[in-house]
């Protein structure tokens, strides 16, 4: 059946090109059709998502880690080669534990083992007898180098000390003082039983001559025969004044004796006191040769080689060898912050933390909590803010970060968690008011 076309159609298609026949017959997409929808969602999803989302308030600052009991740096005191090295890493140490000996004139093992007898021997000399001490043998020891002079010296005392406590001149004349002292304990005994007779006896000799000298007053005798008595009488007086005077001269001569016996008592002490006195210096040169040469743990933890370290390697004393890894230490963050934003800080509130050297996009960033304000400022007119750290040295990436002294960082104080409306209106709000 074929349709009809009236004149007017006729015309007006003929009027219609077919590009124009085209364009009328096309259909937009939907995008077109519809963008004005879809932007008016993205709009109020945006601006739903400004009352949910909240961004910091954030005040930065540089910050320093610091530590209660940080690991403790091992170096050298003075250049030279490590010919001994007693630990590995990671090696758990104690307190005074040797980690290795650089090269020197005296051997190490020469130097521990007069540092082992020399420590045993103050200990005796102080608990013990003298005897005990000077009976000591020293260990024969050639290869003490620096330390081969002031143990010649206490070999020359201690073999003073064994002549003086031993059966020598000394030991000799205390013994002859002693006997001497003996000898006149008893004479001076021996002159006091002569005393108490001779006391007796002009006793008997007074009660005599009263009796005769009634008789003599009675005239009785005669007085001649009285004077004869009272001679007596004298006499006995006279023999205890010489037992007196001979009791007199025992004490002085025992008083000599006793006093050349105390100097020998004293100079005894003196070369016993002299020997010690020889044990403590050595122990001090020792000491000392073990700072300049021995690298000694600080105290007990771990050792971490800060590089490879090898026997016969040269070190210097600018070089850091190892560390001692406390197995406990508390670590927190000082930072410095201006006056401006100050009131926006408060206790409690998080600082995150870049590390220097630990990238955060490889290592992440540290967390912290801070715990302390100054109330007065520093010299800088800036305010110390102390802060500790949440999980201590683990980053969020779940890194540990190595403890240096000094070790810097970028901090970032949250002080406020702001919506993001918020801030629009409070941007808009400064406009308005320009």
């Amino acid at each position: 059946m074929s349709t009809i076309v009236s004149p007017q159609q006729s015309r007006q298609q003929e009027l219609i090109t077919p590009e124009v026949q085209e364009l009328i017959n096309y259909k937009p997409h939907w995008l077109v059709r519809k963008g004005s929808l879809v932007l008016l969602v993205i709009l109020l999803v945006l601006l739903g998502l400004t009352f949910i989302v909240s961004y910091p308030d954030i005040i930065p600052s540089r910050a320093r880690l610091a530590a209660l009991n940080p690991p403790k740096l091992v170096k050298v005191r003075q250049e030279g080669k490590l010919i001994r090295l007693l630990v590995q890493n990671e090696q758990d140490v104690v307190q005074g534990q040797y980690l290795g000996c650089l090269e020197s004139t005296a051997l190490f093992d020469d130097v521990m083992k007069l540092k082992k007898w020399v420590e045993e021997s103050i200990a005796i000399s102080q608990s013990s007898t003298p005897d005990i001490v000077v009976n000591q043998t020293l260990p024969f020891l050639a290869s003490l180098g620096e330390l081969q002079l002031p143990y010649q010296q206490l070999q020359d005392k201690m073999e003073i000390a064994k002549q003086t406590y031993g059966k020598g001149y000394y030991q000799l004349k205390r013994n002859v003082l002693a006997m001497e002292i003996e000898y006149n304990r008893k004479l001076k005994q021996n002159n006091q039983q002569q005393k108490a007779i001779e006391e007796q006896n002009r006793s008997m000799l007074q009660q005599e001559y009263e009796a005769y000298e009634k008789l003599a007053k009675d005239k009785v005798i005669a007085p001649l025969e009285l004077n004869q008595y009272k001679a007596k009488l004298l006499s006995g007086m006279q023999n205890i004044e010489q037992l007196d005077a001979a009791a007199t001269s025992t004490d002085i001569s025992g008083l000599g004796k006793t006093k050349e016996m105390m100097d020998i008592d004293k100079q005894r002490l003196d070369i016993l006191q002299q020997l010690r006195s020889g044990l403590f210096e050595l122990k001090s040169q020792i000491a000392q040769w073990c700072r300049d040469y021995v690298l000694e743990a600080p105290e007990s933890g771990k050792v971490l080689f800060i590089s490879s370290l090898n026997e016969n390697q040269l070190v210097v004393t600018t070089q850091p060898l190892m560390y001692i890894q406390p197995p406990e230490s508390r670590y927190y963050v000082e930072m410095m912050a201006a006056q401006r934003g100050l009131g926006k800080i408060n206790e409690g509130q998080t600082v995150v933390l870049r590390v220097d050297g630990y990238p955060s996009e490889e290592f992440g960033y540290l967390s912290a909590k801070i715990s302390y304000i100054s109330n007065m400022p520093g010299p800088r007119d800036s305010f110390l803010i102390r802060a500790e750290l949440v999980n201590g040295l683990k980053t969020n990436y779940g890194r540990s970060v190595f403890f240096r002294n000094d070790l810097a960082a970028d901090a970032q104080i949250i002080t406020d968690q702001r919506k993001l409306i918020s801030r629009f209106a409070g941007q808009l709000n400064n406009l308005i008011r320009r």
